[in-house]
């Protein structure tokens, strides 16, 4: 599910509807259950409204899609509906099952009441019966009751729709995840073909050995010599072009990459400078121009 851009220390619209009707239905079971005899234990209450929540939330996830199902069969085929139907399929193709979304209403329920309440018990005190008896402040004890229950039902829509984004955020970071998954799967692996390293360190053989062989073949020889590798040539040369020297270069590197001609300036190692006409290793690497 892709999450709308919104700023990350601020919930969505949609988390703040999902925590507002979470509030409100777990707020009005409790609320109607009051008021309470002292004898009277709270936690059944709880517990009850902890669980209607759950039902609740779980029947508002399956209508939702079902009606979503509804839509999508019904709906005219304009290009101006295009964005609208494109959010109706994302939500009618959600994996999450109908009975998890009831467990998270539980469980962010449950978290937020016990918070919320803890807090504001301990922001807002309120007198006991006893001594609003004895004080004759029946009045403020009243008075702080109705804050308290005003302010409940504001902290656990706030904390909730915190909890809703979380959740929101998770199961986004989870579907990016098994996207990447199953592109990685469904990539064709790349086989690299494997060299020989006998192949791949084989030496080039010497061409002045293989030309003796060849005469001597033409000759009638049936001897041959053996053929010993060439030695590596050494790059030793450089040019000297644009005022400064460049290299080093191999000689068959002076042919193909610094196209030298006879007027070429060329030495080798820390040697003098001269033509590259001049020297004699050189004659057949030379550019005719």
């Amino acid at each position: 599910m892709k999450i709308p851009s919104w700023p990350a220390w601020f919930p969505h619209p949609i988390s703040w509807l999902r925590g507002f009707g979470l509030t409100y239905a777990f707020t009005s079971t409790v609320k109607g259950q009051f008021p309470v005899q002292s004898a009277e234990s709270l936690a059944p209450i709880l517990i009850g409204g902890w669980l209607w929540v759950a039902v609740l939330f779980s029947w508002l996830h399956w209508f939702s899609v079902f009606v979503a199902n509804l839509l999508l069969t019904h709906l005219p085929q304009k290009p101006s509906l295009d964005n609208f139907r494109q959010r109706l399929t994302t939500w009618s193709n959600t994996k999450q099952p109908h009975w998890k979304e009831g467990l998270n209403a539980f469980i962010i329920s449950f978290v937020t009441s016990i918070l919320v309440v803890f807090v504001v018990f301990s922001v807002v005190p309120a007198p006991s019966r006893q001594e609003a008896y004895n004080n004759d402040s029946y009045e403020l004890r009243q008075f702080m009751i109705h804050v308290r229950f005003t302010l409940i039902p504001i902290g656990m829509t706030i904390v909730s729709a915190y909890l809703y984004q979380y959740d929101l955020w998770a199961r986004q970071r989870k579907a990016a995840k098994q996207e990447r998954r199953s592109q990685n799967s469904s990539a064709p692996a790349v086989k690299q073909k494997r060299r020989s390293p006998v192949a791949k360190n084989l030496p080039a053989p010497n061409p002045i050995e293989q030309g003796l062989n060849q005469l001597s073949a033409d000759a009638g020889a049936t001897r041959m010599r053996p053929v010993r590798p060439a030695a590596p040539e050494v790059a030793d040369w450089y040019v000297f072009r644009s005022g400064k020297a460049e290299g080093p270069y191999t000689a068959l590197q002076l042919w193909e990459i610094q196209k030298i001609t006879a007027r070429t300036k060329v030495r080798r190692g820390e040697g003098d400078w001269q033509r590259a006409g001049e020297v004699s290793e050189l004659t057949k690497y030379l550019t005719k121009q």
